[in-house]
């Protein structure tokens, strides 16, 4: 901790270096100490009854100040005294090792990471909230504010919605018979704590990216001398291939002499935007400027878009565990709802990043009557899961750190699921029931059919019951799952669990092992739960959206 000039206590923080890194691409493992600063929080201590600064790392010791070491020398609300202590302060030994630290949140290809937002958790509204909003009560004391909200959980709001909101806590840090208006218990009603993130990772490619056209084009002679390719008046070059958007060009060397050095057509060179030449950096000894083929003269000039012009080729969708999926389906992906600024601290076993509260990982299917459907695939928990087996601590040195939707995690996910599917024109969700889940895990897990055979269908029923929607049964085409898909480093093999069947690790790729799945395996019509989504809830959904927790609207 330090204490600044201006009275504040800060300190530092590395848990949420793999957050500011997807959400700021560019630092990797191997970077220079000074740009770790942009993955390393500035937080603000808070004080005690005695007014001495908190040394705890729960809720109630410090807050995110919203500043990385980067950006709060842009900071309007410190002082250039605050700034010059903390910056003296973080070049000390201690607080240098401390930063070093944010490089093992990251993945050796961290560059390439980006992390892609979506909107649905905007679409989640509060209604304890609403409830306040609707009462002709307007003013009152802190005793009779507190007895109407512990009330509202007899009407369809959840106690640990009321828990969460912080208004609790308010209300009983007033002083006794202090009256209050409507607008000031709304305004203590506060979620920001447990702000909920929905993303995916997605993957850059490591070249530039350039999209070449092809054309035939005389340079001219001015343009052949900026390029410094020092060619003699029996050379001519010919410019063979184009990027619209970034001006790159690659060209040849022609001669009308066949006696001459480089009639051979294998002088090839590539342009950057500014008319120079590229060099050929993949020669043994110094770098020439050519190269011997059209093709390496793009992959000079895409490297060279990349390492200069910062230019990245087409991201997609980053996934770990895509060869845990039912045979068939397109579109996987692992969608992961997170906690970005709750001032508790969880690492999960499956993801890098922290406060990971739930994954959820889908694939795109139709079902026999050709209706196109989000097919969950898994719903995991490892904060909940890994809370129900250790036990929640609400103290600083705990292993598991107390959260929220402790019971409704899986819910919460499929609420989230609901909102992609209504706006992204599906028909509605289905998922695999609990036998077909635990055939991934080789043995009988009650926790999973209590998930996907119970809690889902009945939450999904209460959501949809004032809409006509209830949870179904469907077709899938599918094959038998008794082969499982495993992912050896960057290598894929197929195999029973049971040690009768197993592939070498030789597939490249999903679809080369998902092949070799429909070889050894019979086509099957899988039936699973359904949740079709009705015009009446979609429009719900597009105009006032889902509750933030329970299902009662």
């Amino acid at each position: 901790m330090l204490l600044l000039p201006s009275g504040r206590v800060i300190d530092l923080s590395t848990d949420r270096a793999r957050y500011h890194a997807l959400r700021h691409p560019g630092v990797a493992p191997d970077a220079p100490h000074r740009e770790l600063y942009a993955l390393v929080d500035v937080l603000y201590r808070r004080r005690d009854d005695a007014g001495n600064p908190r040394r705890g790392w729960t809720e109630y010791d410090y807050e995110y100040s919203g500043y990385t070491l980067a950006t709060l020398r842009l900071a309007t609300d410190w002082s250039d005294a605050d700034k010059t202590a903390l910056y003296r302060w973080a070049r000390q030994d201690t607080r240098r090792r401390q930063i070093e630290t944010a490089r093992r949140r990251l993945a050796p290809n961290q560059r390439q990471l980006s992390a892609r937002l979506y909107s649905a958790p905007g679409r989640l509204y509060s209604r304890l909230r609403q409830r306040l909003a609707a009462l002709p009560l307007a003013r009152a004391d802190a005793v009779h504010w507190l007895a109407t909200i512990n009330n509202m959980t007899r009407h369809g709001v959840r106690d640990e919605e009321i828990q969460w909101s912080g208004v609790r806590d308010y209300l009983a840090r007033q002083p006794a018979g202090t009256v209050l208006g409507r607008e000031q218990v709304l305004a203590a009603v506060d979620f920001s704590n447990i702000r909920l993130e929905l993303n995916t990772e997605q993957v850059w490619g490591v070249h530039g990216g350039l999209s070449f056209r092809e054309m035939v084009l005389r340079m001219p002679h001015q343009a052949v001398y900026r390029a410094a390719l020092k060619l003699d008046r029996g050379c001519l070059c010919i410019q063979r291939y184009v990027d619209d958007a970034y001006n790159y060009r690659v060209g040849v060397v022609k001669t009308r002499c066949p006696d001459h050095p480089m009639a051979l057509n294998k002088y090839w060179f590539a342009l950057d935007p500014y008319g120079r030449a590229v060099p050929n950096t993949e020669t043994d000894g110094s770098p020439r400027l050519f190269f011997d083929s059209s093709v390496d003269a793009k992959l000079a000039a895409d490297r060279h878009a990349h390492q200069h012009l910062g230019i990245r080729s087409g991201a997609s969708t980053h996934t770990r565990f895509d060869h845990l999926t039912l045979c068939g389906g397109r579109d996987y992906r692992e969608w992961i709802v997170s906690l970005p600024d709750y001032q508790r601290t969880f690492f999960g076993a499956h993801f890098y990043d922290h406060n990971v509260l739930v994954h959820i990982r889908t694939t795109t299917r139709s079902d026999l009557a050709g209706r196109k459907l989000l097919f969950i695939e898994e719903i995991q928990s490892d904060w909940h899961q890994s809370g129900r087996r250790d036990g929640y601590d609400t103290s600083w040195w705990g292993q598991v750190a107390n959260a929220p939707y402790k019971k409704d995690w899986p819910v919460l996910a499929a609420k989230l699921m609901l909102i992609q599917t209504s706006e992204n024109g599906y028909a509605g969700i289905a998922w695999p029931p609990g036998d077909i889940q635990e055939l991934r895990y080789m043995r009988a897990l009650h926790a999973i059919r209590q998930h996907y055979d119970r809690e889902l269908p009945q939450a999904l029923n209460r959501l949809g019951r004032l809409f006509g929607c209830t949870v179904e049964s469907t077709c899938i085409p599918t094959r038998e799952p008794w082969l499982n898909m495993q992912k050896r480093e960057d290598k894929w093999c197929v195999a029973d669990g049971q040690g009768k069947f197993r592939t070498k690790a030789r597939y490249s790729n999903r679809d080369e092992a998902m092949a070799v799945i429909a070889l050894h395996s019979r086509e099957m019509d899988l039936p699973v739960p359904v949740f079709f989504i009705g015009d009446d809830l979609r429009r719900q959904i597009a105009e006032r959206g889902l509750p933030l927790f329970g299902e009662r609207f």
